[in-house]
């Protein structure tokens, strides 16, 4: 039996809808725009948000007109997307786990910093200590800390067109101080010799560190929650979930939709009286809101 169109109206939306969302999840936690404004997560989020309001007024035309009486319902005659379960128990946690990493994402100057030096070939080198430009200032250590002696330092950095002396402050030594001629580890560009010489220059990276280091406990526990959800979305509770119902969805709908403004000040780099990172964060519990009134309502 073929799908009417008006089912398939509402169905196309209705994927439209959370494919889009989904790849507005991915995105932010790939990182696809590396710092605001965030385009190919805005972009997508538009999608959603679009097909989401076609789903609606698809849905509101379907239940307008007189069904046909020689077919039987759709809801008796398809049988759920096997897929449906995993995007709807995953979704939530990965959705959540995507506005943390937003809130967290690098400013455009950073961003836009961190490429240029990275192209000019940004890194440690080691270079070597012309004299000492202050006297060295030594500090006791303790159980945990040696000895070390900070000391500003006058360095020949051999940039790639032609090397140039420069002094750094407070170059870290442990138990004596630098003599002229010997080497010392710092962090420049050697393209650029406009580019900041440093001791402790390593650019950070926050989505990395999200990604890889808090994933050793986020992962995990985003496979638990969306192991369990899962396992609630059965086939009775998807038929219901599909079909469209104002007091359900709507309120839904309209919590995801405060999360998506949440996010805005962030992805766009706009100041909302400093706000901006607290409302991404207050974004990431939207899913969860969302997930637990279509549970109650539906």
């Amino acid at each position: 039996m073929s799908m009417p169109a008006r089912s398939a109206a509402t169905t196309f939306t209705g994927w439209g809808m959370v494919l889009s969302g989904a790849g507005a999840v991915a995105a932010s936690i790939w990182g696809v725009s590396p710092y605001p404004p965030l385009v190919a997560e805005l972009v997508l989020a538009g999608l959603a948000v679009v097909c989401a309001a076609g789903w609606v007024i698809a849905s509101y035309r379907a239940a307008a007109r007189v069904p046909d009486p020689f077919s039987e319902p759709i809801r008796k005659t398809r049988q759920p997307n096997p897929v449906l379960p995993y995007l709807i128990g995953f979704g939530v946690p990965l959705a959540t786990f995507a506005a943390f990493l937003t809130a967290f994402t690098v400013s455009s100057s950073y961003g836009r910093e961190t490429e240029r030096l990275e192209r000019a070939g940004y890194g440690e080198y080691e270079v070597r200590v012309v004299r000492l430009a202050g006297k060295p200032e030594f500090h006791e250590g303790d159980e945990d800390i040696e000895p070390y002696y900070l000391t500003d330092l006058t360095l020949r950095i051999p940039y790639e067109d032609g090397p140039r002396e420069v002094t750094v402050t407070g170059m870290y030594t442990r138990y004596k101080p630098p003599a002229p001629g010997t080497g010392i580890e710092v962090h420049y560009a050697p393209r650029d010799p406009g580019s900041p010489v440093t001791e402790n220059g390593e650019r950070s990276k926050p989505r990395l560190i999200f990604v890889v280091y808090f994933g050793l406990w986020i992962w995990p526990l985003i496979l638990v929650i969306g192991g369990g959800l899962k396992a609630y979305a059965g086939a009775k509770d998807l038929h219901r979930l599909r079909r469209f119902r104002p007091e359900v969805h709507l309120p839904a709908l309209g919590i995801l939709l405060t999360g998506v403004a949440l996010l805005l000040p962030t992805a766009l780099e706009l100041e909302v009286a400093g706000y901006a990172r607290t409302l991404a964060l207050l974004s990431c519990v939207t899913p969860a809101l969302a997930m637990a009134w279509v549970a109650r309502t539906n």
